[in-house]
């Protein structure tokens, strides 16, 4: 191990608060975006280089990132909306916000386990 890979083991290159105060930021969209939204790619870039503890924490940033930006999204205001009707008892059974979001998950998993058919002819002439 390098004595650069030794240096950042242990260092936390993200810390979250940073991180959504960076992301609102940016979102607002001012003048200051563009530069905080580069230097935002450098530090990943950066932590990226720095080894596989940089790597790490690259991808925990990345993942709290789409969590922070979240809240402003449409699908975040979409689901307030439906929450709001369930909570007012508007919506049919079928309707409800975990009913709907429930059966989305389970349609999606159902088809990522299934093979592709290209899988399946590759299985059969290993048999």
């Amino acid at each position: 191990m390098s004595d650069g890979q030794g240096a950042s083991e242990g260092k936390t290159l993200f810390d979250r608060e940073d991180l959504a105060l960076t992301i609102d930021l940016i979102l607002e969209g001012d003048q200051h975006a563009p530069l905080l939204l580069g230097q935002l790619f450098v530090t990943f870039r950066q932590a990226i280089d720095s080894g596989l503890d940089g790597i790490n924490q690259t991808r925990e940033a990345l993942a709290d990132s789409i969590e922070l930006i979240y809240p402003h999204s449409p699908a975040h205001q979409a689901a307030q909306d439906l929450y709001r009707l369930s909570i007012e008892g508007q919506l049919k059974v079928e309707d409800e916000p975990l009913e709907l979001i429930n059966a989305a998950i389970e349609r999606t998993m159902s088809r990522l386990r299934k093979p592709s058919t290209r899988e399946e002819r590759n299985k059969r002439r290993l048999r």
